[in-house]
């Protein structure tokens, strides 16, 4: 059974938006996350042309999703978020060192409630298929960014005088390992969400090595 609603009007009816006026990129960002099955949809022929629904139960989906793709732009991450638990967990981090203890974020203002009540209920056992999470922003950041640039690479890329940890946070997100080891190398931290990146940072560079003498081994083989 269908919700009854399309892609725009679920985003309507969540978040107030007229894509086709305010943000057709919103509607992009939907669609993408309905391509990689994310949010699931029923199709309807109607005369020459095929029409989508969301289906039942994915209102829900759609609202979470939209939030998480304004901070990370890729779809695929943010399908991760919802499947796979120690992703999750470490965008928890990510997402606790980007919103800190900041009243706005690129303009865009912040409810200070709702943005640690975010943070909690992403960190927790919170079903995304089925509960909401709060909506920290005073306005949803895609529209304001623009099609492929999400709040954390605008932020981050805002200033040539962003901090160190800033910069081992945008190596990460760049999947540049190597940077992201010197930087980490660098500093020590003072916060237990900065040591667990860099944790984290020296961990997946430690995996990578280990696949390339992997790989290494098979071709002297």
């Amino acid at each position: 059974m269908a919700s009854g609603l399309t892609i725009p009007d679920a985003i309507r009816d969540l978040f107030e938006i007229d894509v086709a006026k305010e943000s057709p990129y919103l509607k992009d960002k939907a669609n993408s996350l309905v391509r990689n099955k994310l949010i699931k949809v029923n199709t309807e022929k109607v005369v020459q042309r095929s029409k989508q629904y969301l289906a039942e139960g994915q209102l829900d989906v759609l609202f979470n999703a939209l939030l998480l793709n304004a901070i990370f732009t890729d779809p695929k991450d943010v399908k991760k978020i919802f499947e796979d638990r120690r992703f999750r967990d470490e965008s928890v981090k990510t997402i606790e060192l980007l919103f800190a203890e900041n009243n706005s974020l690129m303009g865009i203002a912040l409810s200070n409630q709702n943005a640690v009540q975010f943070i909690d209920d992403l960190a927790s056992e919170m079903d995304l298929y089925s509960v909401r999470l709060p909506n920290p922003f005073s306005t949803l950041p895609q529209l304001v960014l623009g099609k492929n640039l999400s709040l954390l690479h605008a932020l981050l890329t805002q200033s040539a005088l962003i901090s160190p940890t800033d910069n081992l946070l945008l190596a990460y997100l760049n999947n540049d390992m190597d940077k992201a080891l010197a930087l980490s190398n660098q500093f020590k931290a003072n916060n237990s969400g900065v040591k667990q990146l860099i944790g984290h940072v020296h961990a997946q560079h430690k995996e990578a090595e280990e696949f390339d003498d992997l790989l290494d081994y098979f071709q002297k083989m």
